[in-house]
């Protein structure tokens, strides 16, 4: 690898966390990786996003945007397995067709920092996607190894091809680092090339309680229970709005909803007996947009309990776990999958095994009467998750990317 290597980054997603985590890992090559350059290989429609448009600009110095080819036409195989699996074909196919036009000889590193962008499959099944170039990958949502790490969650089919896939990718010789952002990822699967890039979250600055609760008209005096970031059938708001409902009017309880919701999803729960009655007794607060760092108050400044209770299949991990344990505030989660595990060895709130209304309600109203209970599972966040920065998640990839470079002087 050059003196001053160009690396191609492919990333054709500019929704959420795909950006963030994109962010800090320009910031760390920036830093560590001198004079190097970048290309972001990714689709017109993530191009003119919001989210990739501010990343140019911020890092315009390093970073190039190329538009990927197009692929329009499909894969019959992979679209009997699952719609998502063929979109996850199409990316692979994109980055081959982009690569080849940017030119092989041109790159001297792939990063993909969103593993299933692509898939364990299609990597397992294209030895030769990256076309000889050192590489690197960052998993979110692995799970093949949950049933070895003792976790309660659904189990299939699936894992087994994951499984399979990863014992082919992890002997390519070409292959510099598989992160994981699941801190048993690498406990279960020790391996030279496999390392943890912990979730990355920043302590956040939150307003005073009574600033951030006129910033979305809560009254100062109730408990509340927040659901946080884009609002789907995966938060189970409604097994939420049943336990609430159970136990109001008798304790004040509000439950917030901040966050831009799937219409779709959350008609039927939000048109509920139990929402209706909330919103009699004036305990149910709706936001329904993104909330912005840097312009709109930090709901979770509002929050004395973050509701984390995701669907069953819904196993990997958590940016909102993150940031509510940063924030030192308790969840309410499944026992099951990552989410589960960590709260119930961090004690960072309280983990059930039912999702029955009278179990929701129950723990409510036990954290909702025990403050120095809802402290002391704070703190326990704020310290299971000191090491989860920027710069933690973004080191391995870039220690790779210069082990790499050292090599091929």
């Amino acid at each position: 690898m050059p003196a001053a290597p160009h690396i191609l980054v492919f990333e054709p997603d500019a929704h959420g966390h795909q950006m963030e985590y994109l962010r800090h890992l320009l910031t760390k090559i920036d830093q560590d990786v001198p004079d190097a350059r970048v290309t972001l290989l990714t689709t017109a429609e993530a191009a003119s996003h919001p989210n990739c448009r501010r990343l140019d600009a911020d890092f315009r110095h390093l970073v190039s945007v190329r538009i990927a080819p197009a692929v329009v036409e499909g894969n019959r195989l992979f679209r009997a397995i699952d719609v998502y699996c063929e979109r996850q074909w199409r990316n692979a196919e994109m980055l081959a067709r982009g690569l080849e036009q940017i030119g092989v000889d041109d790159v001297d590193f792939v990063l993909l920092p969103h593993l299933e962008a692509i898939g364990l499959l299609h990597l397992g099944l294209r030895r030769n996607l990256f076309r000889g170039k050192p590489w690197a990958t960052i998993s979110i949502s692995a799970r093949f190894h949950h049933r070895q790490c003792g976790m309660d969650g659904p189990n299939g089919w699936s894992d087994l091809l994951q499984l399979w896939a990863f014992h082919r990718v992890i002997r390519y010789r070409r292959l510099a680092c598989f992160g994981s952002i699941n801190p048993y990822f690498a406990q279960a699967v020790p391996h030279p090339k496999v390392a943890h890039c912990p979730e990355p979250g920043t302590p956040p600055l939150l307003a005073s309680r009574e600033d951030a609760c006129a910033a979305y008209g809560v009254r100062p005096d109730t408990l509340v229970v927040l659901v946080f970031g884009v609002i789907d059938r995966r938060k189970c708001v409604d097994v939420l709005l049943e336990g609430v409902a159970r136990v109001v009017p008798g304790l004040d309880l509000t439950v917030l909803l901040a966050g831009p919701r799937h219409a779709g999803h959350l008609a039927p729960v939000l048109s509920s007996d139990a929402a209706r009655k909330l919103r009699e007794h004036g305990r149910l607060i709706e936001v329904d947009r993104f909330i912005l760092s840097g312009q709109d108050i930090d709901p979770m400044g509002a929050a004395d309990i973050v509701w984390l209770f995701y669907e069953r299949n819904f196993v990997a991990s958590s940016s909102v776990l993150v940031r509510s344990a940063l924030s030192r505030r308790p969840v309410i989660a499944r026992r099951q999958g990552v989410v589960g595990r960590l709260v119930e060895e961090h004690r960072l709130g309280l983990a059930l095994g039912s999702d029955a209304p009278d179990s929701i309600a129950a723990a409510l109203s036990q954290l909702a009467g025990d403050p120095a209970l809802r402290r002391e599972m704070g703190e326990n966040g704020a310290r299971a998750f000191a090491a989860n920065t920027p710069d933690n998640f973004a080191r391995p990839i870039v220690e790779a990317i210069n082990r790499v470079a050292s090599a091929a002087c």
